[in-house]
């Protein structure tokens, strides 16, 4: 009704005032004058209607465009916020992009019920300062402000604000740009947390990159290696350590143990990779108070409680990693009784503990070598493709024990024969490859020593007390 009067509204008004004008010259005035009258109040009713329909369509058009232009800011503000509220100055919440309800866990009809106190609560304002409305705690134009959001959940979020003026503003809203730092903080906190434990730990924790340059050092590690940033990848600490990431990258394990000695120190380590900063993690505890129990005072080596408790270690690996294998060697020394009876103990006492040298020497990283008693050493291949691998090992293990050994004031010549018995083989407990292992290594003495000899349950299971193939 109000658009019809809008268009006819003008001329009838104009026409209603020529007949009034009219009616008064009625008689007076000749009739071309009232003719006249007639025609101009109709063009000039004609005009000022027109006049008004443009002033209309002017006003739709602009108000139409100062529409768009807010819906373009806001999906642009939206796009780099988190979410956007625009808020009348008496708190009332007028207006949400469509993140908000997401945000917040509102639907945009119960966000527009709300006001601004519902969702966030902003920092107590300063002493003296008395907010009178809502808009006086909010930051200034383009400046932040943290505050605590609050979910439909009543879950609390932690909010970076920035406030800003709504395009052709008349000053009676504003625009809320929130970015939720709800993960950060908490990530902060926990980062906080792991940093303080680290720190404060009285164990040494050491962090270096894939090439063994030291990049972190807690307290303890400062006080107990001192020489550590100096040694680098050199030092005992972090030796064959790429070797040992290596292993980790493959997935299998998500950290390894280990035992080094540092000086007179023996410390277990565990190690952890961490792939999505290339950082390995060393934690190093010092067991020297128990080294008497897991080595052996001899060579120095691990003695067989300790090879046991590395041994059920990867054997609980293999059960639950089908693709990994392992292997154990059981070595002997040839004629060893013959040489320590003609030679004297001390010479055969310094020739264990230079094949013990030696066999550490020609061990990969991540492998193990233990002195089981007497002659009898044991060596665990941790990690190995198949049986042509641990033949090749071993191989190469004989070739290194064939050489000269210099023992002054005499230098002896000995050798080794070795039994391999792979994880793949079948076996009821891990001790029982130590046995299968021992079996071939007779079997290689009986075909003439300085050989290896593959455990075969056909050839070699009447040799296995207890066993029955």
């Amino acid at each position: 009704m109000s658009e019809l009067w809008l268009q006819v509204g003008p001329a009838a008004l104009a026409l209603i005032v020529v007949a009034a004008v009219s009616a008064k010259l009625v008689g007076t005035a000749p009739p071309w004058l009232l003719g006249g009258l007639v025609v101009a109040a109709l063009v000039s009713a004609l005009g000022l209607t027109a006049a008004i329909g443009t002033l209309r369509r002017n006003w739709q058009r602009a108000h139409q465009q100062r529409a768009e232009l807010e819906q373009r800011c806001a999906q642009a503000l939206g796009e780099a916020a988190d979410a956007v509220l625009s808020i009348h100055l008496d708190g009332r919440i007028v207006g949400v992009d469509a993140h908000a309800p997401e945000l917040f866990g509102y639907t945009t009809a119960e966000l527009s019920s709300l006001c601004l106190d519902d969702l966030i609560q902003f920092p107590a304002p300063e002493e003296g300062h008395q907010a009178s409305r809502p808009a006086s705690l909010l930051p200034d134009f383009g400046s932040k402000l943290d505050a605590t959001g609050l979910t439909k959940s009543h879950k609390k979020l932690a909010l970076k604000i920035v406030s800003v003026p709504p395009p052709l503003a008349d000053g009676s809203q504003v625009w809320l740009l929130l970015w939720d730092r709800t993960g950060l903080v908490e990530a902060n906190r926990k980062l906080a947390r792991i940093e303080f434990i680290a720190e404060e730990s009285p164990h040494p924790i050491v962090e270096a990159d894939l090439a063994g340059h030291v990049t972190f050092m807690n307290a303890a590690a400062e006080r107990v290696f001192p020489d550590l940033l100096v040694l680098g990848a050199a030092h005992p600490l972090l030796k064959d350590l790429p070797a040992l990431v290596e292993r980790l990258q493959t997935g299998r394990e998500r950290n390894l143990t280990r035992e080094v000695l540092v000086g007179r120190d023996l410390f277990e380590q565990h190690i952890a990779y961490g792939p999505a900063n290339d950082t390995v993690r060393v934690f190093s505890f010092d067991v020297s108070d128990r080294r008497e129990a897991f080595r052996d005072a001899l060579t120095g080596l691990a003695n067989r409680a300790s090879f046991m408790r590395r041994l059920n270690r990867v054997a609980a690996l293999a059960h639950r990693d089908s693709t990994y294998a392992f292997a154990v060697l059981f070595l002997d020394l040839d004629r060893f009784k013959i040489l320590n009876d003609t030679l004297g103990h001390a010479t055969g006492d310094a020739l264990l503990r230079a094949v013990a040298q030696r066999l550490e020497t020609c061990l990969r990283p991540n492998d193990f070598v233990a002195r089981m008693g007497g002659d009898e050493f044991t060596i665990l291949l941790d990690g190995v493709r198949d049986q042509a691998e641990a033949e090749l090992i071993t191989q190469r293990i004989l070739d290194r024990l064939h050489g000269p050994f210099a023992l002054e004031p005499k230098t002896v010549f000995t050798s080794a024969s070795v039994g391999i018995a792979l994880s793949t083989v079948g076996y009821d407990e891990p001790l029982d490859l130590v046995a299968f292992a021992d079996a071939a290594m007779y079997r290689a003495k009986t075909e003439g020593r300085a050989r290896l000899a593959v455990f075969d349950t056909a050839v070699d299971g009447r040799a296995v007390p207890g066993r029955l193939f």
